[in-house]
């Protein structure tokens, strides 16, 4: 079936149902408890590997919200892109910060490292690939970069080979 998102953002009018700020710390309170808990296992064990904490990119994240699945309207993303710049352009910057914040706590919650995994790029033209999804990574491995200067960050943009910078 592969990933299912019961009730997609269908087209601009939905776009209310997307909060302007989500506290991670809240949202995803669950995740980040569970992240450290395992890096204490693996101390208390001293088992001496590294805790990678991980996202999906918002260009992947976008695609899902939209399309409803990682089997199905693989095209809608594209056709937000094209139909709907401005929106999906909002859309992809409150991911990119939502993507900044949930990587920024699973670092303070123990991680050693982060990856940020744009899975959906054989579904996306190189060109808006450099246009909306590249923009969005640079902004987080920027801001990553700025507020944790020593842990690694690995992006990884899958079927993009374009994308390697």
């Amino acid at each position: 079936k592969g990933i299912l998102v019961p009730r997609p953002i269908a087209g601009p009018e939905d776009m209310h149902r997307i909060p302007e700020k989500i506290d991670v710390k809240v949202k995803l309170a669950h995740v980040l408890a569970s992240v450290k808990k395992i890096n204490e296992t693996i101390e208390a064990e001293g088992l001496g590997v590294p805790l990678i904490g991980f996202s999906a990119a918002p260009w992947t994240l976008m695609y899902y919200m939209v399309g409803g699945s990682s089997k199905k309207n693989t095209d809608v993303g594209m056709k937000w892109l094209k139909q709907h710049p401005k929106e999906a352009q909002k859309l992809l910057d409150i991911l990119t910060d939502v993507v900044i914040d949930y990587l920024d706590e699973q670092v303070k919650a123990g991680v050693h490292m982060v990856q940020v995994f744009e899975a959906m790029c054989e579904h996306i033209t190189e060109e808006s690939f450099y246009e909306f999804a590249m923009p969005c990574m640079e902004k987080i491995a920027a801001e990553m970069k700025r507020r944790h200067p020593d842990v690694p960050l690995l992006g990884f943009a899958r079927d993009a080979p374009y994308g390697i910078a």
